[in-house]
């Protein structure tokens, strides 16, 4: 044989399945006989690792999602929809409107109405804005005692002063 034994025809050899011819080239030839001696080293290495036993494998076991920081953005949301639910509850917010107890009161919604319908005294009334309507209305009516025929007709609900003042 002219060549070396390629490493199928040094495994073949080894597992006794080569040729005469092989065998004998192996026996021949320096290079193949050390080639053949370091595959029957692997070989047997891969067997005892296969024979031993699997090492000892530390294992971890995962942590679960931690919690640490998830109370404080659901606080923060309670606390937003605390503060829309009672803003939303609240409603809008409307002025106050003001009426007048008895005499004393009743003079200055008097200058008040006035001053609103009249601007520096002129005789005709001047344009007033919707928006004050609510405020007139109330200046108007706090002016007139409540009467029994007031009372009666629903337009007050102060008794005392229904049964204080006669009829109109």
């Amino acid at each position: 044989m002219k060549r070396c034994l390629s490493e199928r025809a040094l495994l073949q050899v080894h597992s006794r399945d080569g040729t005469a011819v092989q065998r004998e080239h192996l026996r021949l030839c320096a290079d193949c006989a050390e080639r053949y001696d370091q595959l029957v080293e692997d070989l047997e290495v891969l067997h005892n690792v296969l024979d031993a036993a699997p090492p000892a494998v530390e294992v971890r076991r995962a942590v679960p999602f931690r919690v640490g920081w998830v109370p404080v953005p659901a606080a923060a949301v309670a606390l937003l929809a605390g503060v829309v639910g009672v803003l939303l509850l609240r409603g809008p917010a409307t002025p106050p409107v003001q009426v007048a107890s008895r005499s004393t009161a009743v003079s200055a919604f008097a200058a008040d109405v006035s001053a609103a319908l009249f601007e520096d005294g002129a005789t005709t009334p001047s344009a007033f804005t919707t928006t004050d309507a609510p405020y007139l209305q109330a200046a108007l009516n706090a002016g007139s005692p409540c009467t029994r025929d007031r009372y009666f007709s629903g337009e007050c609900d102060d008794q005392l002063s229904a049964l204080l003042f006669e009829g109109d």
